[in-house]
């Protein structure tokens, strides 16, 4: 009877795992491993692209730094929606939570959005407050023109009181109910 038991645990633990493996999935992006479920969308290939060095010294009121850009691209089959993931590694923790100066007032998070390659230039968004992988981040709802928005939110998984050195930004134009799936999924491991 033990054997019996014994053999019925590992049965379940085997296909518990079978199901995490087949409902999630984790892109290795430098500084950290986002993990989320893209099933619902349907069978999908990803493809990591180029990361890159920048310089941020965009004037003496914000403080400058050099980062890294390190972007994927999920496509699905039988469909032109996409999912981006870029995670962003600062060469030191800069505040997240504060308003950057300038022609509008935006948040830090705002700003990196807007300085990832999946941000449509010189979009109209709407940006609002927004917990992913249970971090406080921020989500775009981005008017392009089409009859479904473009959604981004950003986070930092290494956020210490308002605080951090990366960014994990993830877009999806996938309609609301999916993209709030695929965003309710996230989760992140630190390299």
């Amino acid at each position: 009877m033990r054997t019996l038991n014994v053999l019925a645990a590992l049965c379940i633990a085997g296909f518990a795992a079978t199901i995490a493996l087949a409902s999630g999935e984790t892109v290795d992006l430098g500084p950290a491993k986002v993990s989320l479920n893209l099933s619902a969308a349907g069978s999908y290939t990803i493809e990591k692209g180029e990361s890159s060095e920048l310089v941020h010294d965009y004037d003496e009121k914000i403080s400058d730094f050099q980062y890294s850009i390190y972007p994927s691209t999920v496509t699905f089959d039988g469909t032109s929606d996409q999912v981006m993931v870029e995670v962003h590694k600062m060469s030191a923790s800069e505040a997240l939570d504060e308003q950057i100066p300038g022609r509008r007032a935006i948040s830090a998070l705002e700003h990196c959005i807007e300085q990832a390659d999946m941000m449509p230039r010189r979009a109209e968004y709407e940006a609002k407050s927004f917990t992913i992988d249970g971090h406080e981040g921020t989500l775009l709802t981005v008017d392009t023109g089409k009859d479904e928005p473009f959604y981004i939110a950003a986070y930092s998984p290494d956020e210490k009181d308002g605080s951090g050195s990366i960014v994990c930004i993830i877009g999806s134009d996938f309609p609301w109910e999916t993209t709030k799936g695929i965003l309710d999924s996230v989760k992140t491991q630190l390299a």
